[in-house]
């Protein structure tokens, strides 16, 4: 479970309140895990996926073409757990793994997020107080 007061924080509201978001619905993934059915389970972990489809075109969308060094960088890394999120999917959707979906969610998708907002969000957020959103 994501404790919410825990995660990093970073200098733009908009961008921790979708964090916080995200934190909730790996949560309520992670309590269908350990007590939902199967369409539980499933349905939440679509949930997830959407979310993060919208909080990653949110960031890029502030941060496109706006002449931020790290850009690829950033995207590149949405990419990659998108990626990672999108197979733990597949391999549910085909075997029903439950342990197997809480260790990629506990031990990959969590570190992730926090390492993604301590090393990228943060320089993403300071960048966009310092420069404002518009260019």
């Amino acid at each position: 479970m994501i404790e919410k007061n825990r995660l990093p924080q970073v200098a733009k509201p908009e961008m921790n309140a979708m964090h916080d978001e995200e934190a909730d619905i790996v949560n309520m993934l992670l309590s269908a895990v350990d007590n939902g059915d199967d369409k539980t389970v499933t349905q939440a972990l679509e949930a997830l996926l959407a979310h993060m489809q919208k909080h990653f075109d949110f960031e890029e969308d502030m941060l496109r073409n706006r002449g931020f060094g790290m850009f690829d960088i950033h995207r590149n890394d949405h990419s990659r757990i998108m990626g990672e999120t999108r197979m733990a999917y597949m391999n549910w959707r085909n075997f029903r793994d439950r342990e197997a979906l809480r260790d990629f969610i506990e031990d990959d998708f969590i570190e992730w997020l926090n390492l993604h907002i301590q090393a990228m969000d943060s320089v993403a957020a300071d960048f966009l107080m310092l420069h404002g959103e518009k260019r």
